[in-house]
């Protein structure tokens, strides 16, 4: 007696591990087989069923991670956030510079961006900041390696920017634009090898090819290798892409950093200093004849002795009522502009203006000076 043939409502009552031996033997119509998950859902938009087993098709990188990597990349979660990030730096559309100059106020103001200096530009850093101030010589160490090092925070920059407000600026520019190219290229190679053949181990071969790139277009497992998936898992009850999604998430542990460490893995300093060290020398030296031609040395040891002092934040006076903050000296007059108040604050300040060592004298000797009568409007 013959087998009856299989029926459509019969294909929908088997088990995928059931529909997968059929579909393997040529047993079964592939163009009668749907798979879902466990909670329905068809992925219909990029599963296609084929007689040798499941091609995946993608737009990009990010539904290619979203898709194989159901729980690192869910959505709604951080995991989702990093799957787009991943995808604008594959594709070229991660903006290094940007994301540079977003935390350059800050690198700069807590002295970051002066250990981006190459060797030979770090002499002439060096240079300029002893003529400014000849106490930050104690800022710069040698290295291991010869070379030297900035190790001084934020109190170079607080005295580059006193003297020349702009010089932060220009350092920033040069900075980014080279962490832009010394990154660009790094990130895109590490997401490239990381996942474009990444799934091979799970019998996910890409098949993908197009004019722009080779990687995140089409996949395809074959009938054998979900059979394989079954046994070595030892459960024959599950649906074939819930399998499919536990096993890469188990199994996948290459993941790359979070976006914003990227930069720190594909690092490529060849090509930074190539980019910033001439451009950085040149900048060194233009305000160091910058320094030499326009700043009164005068002017330069009213500001040395008022650094040391720590006047540019707001100091309590000897009286103990009162608080001072230097503001400003001027180059011609050498003059200094200060605020005096019963706070740290601005809001309950005034003016003052006096000669370097009134100033002094108010924050350090008690009683000499009334610093109310130096308060003008």
């Amino acid at each position: 007696m013959r087998k009856r043939l299989l029926i459509e409502e019969d294909i929908d009552e088997l088990e995928d591990f059931r529909k997968i031996l059929l579909l393997n033997k040529r047993k079964l119509d592939h163009n009668d087989v749907v798979f879902y998950n466990s909670e329905g859902k068809d992925f219909s938009d990029i599963i296609e069923v084929t007689p040798h087993g499941l091609l995946f098709h993608f737009n990009d990188l990010e539904e290619f991670l979203k898709f194989f990597f159901q729980e690192t990349y869910k959505e709604g979660t951080d995991g989702e956030w990093d799957a787009g990030n991943y995808d604008r730096m594959y594709y070229g559309n991660w903006d290094f510079y940007s994301e540079c100059q977003d935390r350059a106020y800050d690198d700069w103001d807590e002295g970051y961006q002066l250990n981006y200096f190459c060797d030979s530009a770090m002499l002439k850093l060096k240079q300029l900041a002893e003529f400014l101030d000849p106490s930050t010589s104690k800022y710069f160490v040698k290295t291991n390696n010869r070379g030297i090092r900035y190790d001084g925070e934020g109190k170079l920059p607080t005295i580059l920017d006193k003297f020349f407000p702009g010089l932060g600026d220009k350092i920033d520019e040069i900075v980014c634009r080279g962490k832009d190219s010394a990154v660009s290229s790094g990130a895109q190679e590490l997401i490239e090898n990381t996942y474009c053949d990444g799934l091979k181990q799970f019998g996910i071969e890409n098949w993908g090819s197009s004019r722009l790139t080779n990687c995140f277009k089409t996949y395809f497992i074959s009938w054998g290798n979900l059979v394989q998936l079954y046994i070595d898992k030892g459960d024959f009850d599950e649906n074939v892409l819930d399998l499919l999604f536990s096993t890469i998430e188990r199994g996948f542990n290459n993941h790359p950093p979070e976006y914003y460490e990227i930069e720190y893995s594909v690092w490529d300093n060849e090509i930074f200093e190539s980019e910033t060290c001439e451009k950085l020398e040149d900048l060194m030296d233009e305000y160091i004849e910058k320094a030499h031609e326009e700043i009164n040395s005068d002017y330069i040891e009213i500001m040395r002795k008022l650094g040391e002092l720590k006047l540019f934040v707001f100091k309590q006076l000897p009286d103990k009522k009162h608080y001072l903050k230097v503001e400003k000296v001027d180059p011609e007059t050498l003059k200094v502009t200060f605020r005096v108040g019963t706070s740290r604050q601005n809001w309950n300040s005034k003016m003052g203006v006096s000669d370097v060592d009134s100033v002094i004298a108010m924050a350090t000797q008690p009683g000499l000076f009334n610093p109310t009568e130096y308060r003008i409007s």
